[in-house]
């Protein structure tokens, strides 16, 4: 956990995502890169127990809760974790993403040229994921919705009115290759995710942050591709035995 006598960098080396936290007090995460938390709240009259809730409160939410078995989940309650976690994940940490990659970029340019590219990737990230997310939430998943709810009626005849998931989901399992693309040139203009030695903490963080999101991206394509979408056509198929 942060504490008061540490300094900017370590806080931020240790939570990625207490750049945010510190942004939203206006504390330069570079210009106090090296100063003690407590000095620098004094030094901008801030309260450094509020400061710290906040950078607490960020700390819990990276490490997150204990990974629940999520085979044994409904369709439905599978779908609102997704989109709770893993969408929700995204929408947090793209524009923050862009916004950091365009100031490296600006103040940067010499050391680190390759920023330019990176920033257009995650804007065009940015762009194939919201796009996807208003698809799945408006058409496909409400769908797979339906089709557990079919299920459960038992009835001999489904009253399912609606077209098979098979050919959005298909186009969703493209949409995934496409983001995981974006996201592994990413990987490659960043060296792996690996910040170059005279990074500042903004630099830092954004090479650790992407790394975790990534992983979260990879958990995501996972549950979808390989758990969601097979249970989904699997119980369409079901259905339409009924008829």
């Amino acid at each position: 956990m942060p504490t008061a006598t540490q300094s900017i960098h370590e806080i931020v080396a240790a939570v990625p995502s207490a750049v945010a936290v510190f942004e939203r007090f206006g504390i330069d995460v570079c210009s106090h890169a090296d100063s003690r938390l407590d000095r620098v709240c004094a030094e901008l009259q801030l309260s450094v127990d509020q400061v710290l809730e906040k950078l607490a409160d960020a700390e819990s939410q990276a490490r997150g809760a204990t990974a629940p078995d999520l085979e044994r989940y409904s369709l439905t309650r599978l779908i609102q974790h997704i989109v709770r976690t893993h969408h929700q994940t995204v929408r947090q940490e793209l524009p923050r993403f862009a916004e950091i990659s365009l100031r490296i970029a600006g103040e940067h340019s010499e050391q680190a040229p390759q920023f330019k590219s990176v920033a257009e990737l995650i804007e065009r990230l940015s762009a194939e994921m919201f796009s996807h997310f208003e698809k799945e939430e408006q058409v496909l998943f409400p769908c797979i919705v339906h089709l557990e709810e079919a299920a459960e009626d038992r009835s001999p005849r489904s009253s399912v009115g609606f077209r098979s998931v098979a050919q959005p989901v298909a186009m969703m399992m493209r949409e995934h290759d496409t983001a995981e693309g974006i996201v592994s040139e990413l990987r490659r203009l960043t060296n792996g995710f690996k910040p170059p030695a005279w990074a500042c903490p903004r630099n830092t963080a954004l090479h650790t942050s992407l790394a975790a999101f990534e992983a979260d991206l990879r958990q995501h394509v996972h549950l979808e591709n390989n758990l969601l979408f097979p249970r989904a056509l699997a119980l369409e198929a079901k259905l339409a035995q009924r008829r």
